[in-house]
């Protein structure tokens, strides 16, 4: 199958639409392997983190799997509309994840300068009591406890910031990153021990900064954090997601 460059607004509802119609019509069977996503994306001339979402959409409807250390294959074959219309609608319904990372990175790190100033004892207490947590999870491979108490540790910091209107700019932006698609491209693309680890180690930053009344280094490491994740989540920050 030729693929064809995309033109129309929503970039990875398309890839998607034309990685359903290459398994529909056959050109993809199953048990045949996708094109790596850095390929797809050249023949279609949109970014790897389009494709990215695009391919997430796939695996969580069951169309495709991924295989570690292997590739990508198709799992099943598409015959059923209503299948086809569930992963167009997951996402046509998504917002842009680098929209969403560059606000974060932005209002979080204000944010956690702020939460160095307000932050109480019983704040302190919390956020290493979730840091806590989020190892434990991550030792014994617990994704779901793992993202719930990542998520649990920015909304603490905001929290400690003791600041409503902060509260209540980031709390939209980090429940976002919680619905079903982004945890399918977590789950593939971040959800590896070294992400884990490096995840783990950069909150630790922001704790440690935050206990010691270190208003610079703590926004300086919630920054660097955040960027880390975009790039680990999204893939080489030099492509540009338009659409």
């Amino acid at each position: 199958m030729v693929f064809k460059k995309i033109e129309t607004t929503r970039k990875s509802t398309y890839a998607a639409e034309q990685l359903l119609s290459a398994i529909r019509e056959g050109t993809f069977k199953v048990g045949d392997q996708i094109p790596p996503e850095r390929e797809l994306a050249e023949r279609m001339g949109i970014s790897r983190p389009l494709v990215r979402e695009a391919l997430s959409a796939l695996q969580i409807a069951g169309i495709i799997e991924s295989r570690a250390g292997d590739g990508t294959y198709v799992k099943r074959s598409v015959a059923d509309a209503e299948i086809e219309n569930q992963v167009l609608a997951m996402l046509d319904g998504e917002e842009d994840p680098l929209l969403v990372f560059e606000a974060r990175i932005v209002l979080e790190e204000g944010a956690t300068r702020v939460a160095v100033v307000h932050a109480l004892k019983e704040d302190i207490e919390t956020l290493e009591r979730i840091l806590g947590q989020e190892s434990a999870a991550a030792e014994e491979a617990e994704y779901g406890r793992y993202v719930m108490a990542d998520r649990e540790f920015h909304l603490a910091v905001v929290a400690s910031s003791r600041n409503p209107f902060l509260e209540a700019a980031i709390h939209p932006l980090v429940d976002v990153m919680g619905r079903k698609l982004w945890g399918g491209i977590d789950q593939l693309y971040l959800f590896k021990p070294q992400g884990i680890s490096q995840t783990l180690e950069e909150h630790r930053r922001v704790f440690e900064a935050i206990k010691k009344k270190d208003a610079d280094g703590a926004g300086k490491a919630m920054r660097q954090h955040l960027e880390n994740a975009r790039d680990r989540f999204l893939g080489d920050r030099r492509e540009v997601s338009a659409g």
